[in-house]
């Protein structure tokens, strides 16, 4: 099993499982409490992206838009998920 291959490929498990993390530390550290998990977020970026790349622009504007929750509360800018 190559794991580098895993690390690369978007459509992998641990791929798919850091940007998760990544999404809710993002939710984490913005305050916010959705009745929609990470997990599914992520899910449905990856059904609606077609290459790497547009899911990758995908998830970026859902943390974007979390830390602009974030800033919009008066938070320090100072951001770090």
């Amino acid at each position: 099993m190559d794991v580098w291959g895993q690390e690369t490929d978007w459509r992998s498990a641990a791929f798919r499982q850091k940007l998760v993390s990544q999404i809710e530390d993002a939710m984490r550290t913005a305050g916010v409490g959705h009745s929609i998990s990470s997990k599914d977020m992520e899910n449905h970026v990856f059904l609606k992206a077609k290459t790497r790349d547009e899911y990758l622009s995908l998830v970026a504007r859902l943390i974007i838009h979390f830390r602009d929750i974030w800033l919009s509360r008066g938070a320090p800018a100072s951001w770090n998920p």
